[in-house]
């Protein structure tokens, strides 16, 4: 059923029809049987449609090859709002509503007026503004300005209010300027006359005008020409739009109160969406301020646990630390383990610090092989004396010769000096050489004859002298097997492996990684003065991982993980390694294409660090069921069981020092 007249204005090469309609389903294409005939190739027979219902109008689509586009985008149906504009090919069509009188169904296009057209292209193009206009302050300016240009008034003003409350939002002349006072420039009866009925008010000169020359506010403003329109928001009178001229009269006429009153209409629906947009935005601000409080508080909480849970820590490893006390001859604090496989490195080094003989210390890189030796110097009644470490694999054999057992001066070029060598230096006190399975076969000799004669002989030099040192050597190469294919003499490794003392890898003992953790970042805290937590989701990837670089990785890991973080270790900040819980060694392969030696270690460490994986695995599974297991693994019960032996990681077997005698298994 029609519910009055609404009109079409189509704009194409500057010209402008407007087309009005009283029927709900309006058609608009190529084809002269459409209600809006548009002649252009890149429009379909029948383009579009447009329907009413009720007091809303709808865009269909009717199914073109170049589809109907409003606000720049390709509908298939869309509400449509008058004053929105929508494009057809090369034609813009904008939907308006008549505000006063009902135009002929016959009426297809207003009168070929040069004026008419401006005023119409004029208010598209302000239509359009508004409609994409969403913050309430310059929408407000904008309808006023658009109200001065429409009716060539001298000034304007934008009053919204409820009831008879209401207030000048904008006040503005014909050069864009603010008027200043509004309040006082205005005439308030008239304003509240429009709100309250709710019906335009238009003089052309209101001194001589019988409605308005009495009203005080009219003589004290000299005011002419005035128009008044009511804006109705969401269907109530919310505002109203006032422009004036106190200079002229006759300035104002049927033709622009048309003309404001559309405005009007337009400026109502565009403050109510400012407004639902406003609210929206404040709401939304407010959600997020909550949900920053809620962050805040989660990461208070968040801190106040992790600090109890460290406190707990604290207090659990010092008992741990007092009860490993109890049960050890010396105190090793330096060296951070409570874990069964370090309480039975302690057994071993409480008969070995009272002794003067060879220690061979072996283990995987990182594990701490050089923190054990310190921890035996530090203990033993050499403790005054001095402690001399050397890295065997980091210089060349001349270079390292010369380190060791010194040169005279002219024993060679560049020799303009006596030097003593580290066996002098160190004598009375000990000496510390790691990577021993990487000395050459010739200085393998020259050092098992100052071990078994008790005397070096620098270069250059005619005489001996005598020393006394406790060698503590490290590897993590298997020299028991170096022995066999011949690398390294049997006659050394028998005299530098007295007392073998193996270091479990990390993760053989991964009840002592929590404590690690906190050491270090107490350590990092010390250096940097800055406290570094570490959640709890992060100390979860920490202990799963299996660290193929022990702990000299872990803290490396620590260290470039507190550098990412803003106090908190989260499991974002550490490597993606440790994240996916996967290394390189797990599978046996180097990424990057490089061989053993060159990521220090050797072949039989990886086959070392794949067996104790996989048998780890299948007794997980097997839920400690050796039978099982081994049927996992494709061996004996008895062939895992020396497995499980070799590697330490049999749980039946009694945390004994026996259970410490090396085989030089790195």
């Amino acid at each position: 059923m029609s519910q009055g007249t609404f009109l079409l204005l189509v704009t194409h090469d500057g010209q402008v029809d407007s087309h009005s309609f009283e029927k709900d389903v309006v058609s608009i294409g190529r084809s002269r049987d459409c209600d809006v005939y548009l002649p252009d190739r890149l429009i379909s027979r029948t383009h579009c449609r447009i329907e009413r219902n009720g007091t809303g109008f709808t865009l269909v689509d009717a199914g073109a090859s170049n589809p109907v586009r409003l606000h720049n985008q390709p509908v298939v149906r869309a509400d449509l709002q008058p004053g929105d504009v929508f494009t057809c090919g090369n034609y813009e069509i904008a939907l308006s509503l008549p505000v006063s009188g009902h135009a002929s169904v016959d009426e297809t296009s207003l009168p070929n007026d040069p004026r008419s057209n401006q005023d119409l292209l004029t208010f598209l193009a302000i239509a359009r503004a508004l409609n994409e206009e969403h913050d309430l302050t310059r929408l407000l300016t904008q309808i006023v300005d658009a109200a001065i240009l429409l009716c060539a008034a001298e000034r304007g003003f934008l009053m919204l209010g409820n009831g008879g409350e209401h207030s000048v939002e904008v006040a503005r002349n014909f050069a864009k300027e603010e008027v200043l006072s509004p309040e006082l420039n205005v005439s308030r009866t008239i304003a509240r006359r429009v709100f309250e009925s709710g019906i335009a008010e238009l003089t052309t000169n209101a001194q001589a005008d019988d409605r308005f020359r009495d009203l005080q506010s009219v003589t004290d403003l000299r005011l002419r020409s005035v128009l008044c329109i009511p804006i109705r928001i969401a269907g109530q009178v919310g505002g109203v739009l006032y422009v004036d001229n106190r200079l002229q009269q006759q300035v104002f006429h049927s033709r622009e109160q048309t003309f404001l009153m559309s405005l009007a209409d337009q400026a109502g629906v565009a403050i109510h969406n400012a407004r639902s947009m406003a609210q929206l935005n404040s709401q939304q601000a407010e959600l997020q301020q909550a949900l920053d409080r809620v962050d805040q508080l989660n990461g208070a909480l968040q801190g106040q646990l992790q600090e109890r849970t460290a406190e707990l820590l604290e207090v659990r490893e010092k008992l741990s630390a007092q009860h490993v006390g109890l049960r050890t001859k010396y105190n090793y604090q330096q060296i951070v383990g409570t874990g069964r496989a370090m309480r039975a490195v302690f057994a071993l080094l409480d008969k070995y610090i009272d002794t003067d003989d060879p220690v061979l210390v072996t283990g995987e890189s990182g594990t701490g092989k050089e923190l054990v030796a310190r921890a035996i110097y530090t203990q033993s009644r050499r403790k005054g004396k001095s402690f001399i470490s050397e890295n065997c694999a980091a210089l060349p054999e001349a270079l390292l010769e010369s380190e060791l057992f010194g040169y005279q001066k002219g024993a060679f070029t560049g020799a303009i000096a006596n030097k003593k060598g580290l066996f002098e230096a160190a004598s009375g006190g000990v000496l510390f050489l790691d990577e021993v399975g990487d000395m050459s076969l010739e200085l393998q000799k020259k050092l098992l004859r100052v071990l078994q004669d008790g005397e070096v002989r620098p270069l250059g030099a005619r005489e001996t002298l005598k020393v006394d040192v406790r060698l503590i050597t490290a590897t993590n190469r298997n020299l028991e097997e170096m022995v066999r294919e011949g690398a390294f003499r049997e006659d050394l490794y028998y005299r530098i492996s007295v007392l073998p003392v193996r270091l479990p890898p990390l993760r053989e003992r991964r009840e002592d990684l929590p404590h690690l953790v906190k050491r270090f970042l107490a350590d990092l805290q010390h250096s940097t003065n800055n406290r570094i937590r570490l959640s709890p989701d992060a100390m979860d990837k920490l202990v799963a991982y299996s660290w193929p670089g022990n702990v000299r990785e872990l803290q490396n890991e620590l260290r470039r993980a507190s550098i990412l973080s803003d106090g908190i270790i989260l499991e974002a900040h550490l490597s993606e390694q440790v994240r996916s819980g996967k290394s390189s060694t797990q599978v046996g392969l180097l990424a990057d294409g490089s061989v053993p030696a060159e990521r220090n270690t050797t072949l039989p460490d990886m086959v070392a660090q794949l067996e104790q994986h996989e048998i780890k695995k299948a007794w997980d599974k097997a839920e400690g069921n050796k039978s099982r297991a081994a049927e996992m693994l494709g061996l004996s019960r008895f062939a895992l069981q020396r497995k499980l032996e070799k590697y330490g990681m049999d749980p039946d077997a009694p945390p004994a020092p026996e259970d410490q005698k090396g085989t030089g298994d790195a």
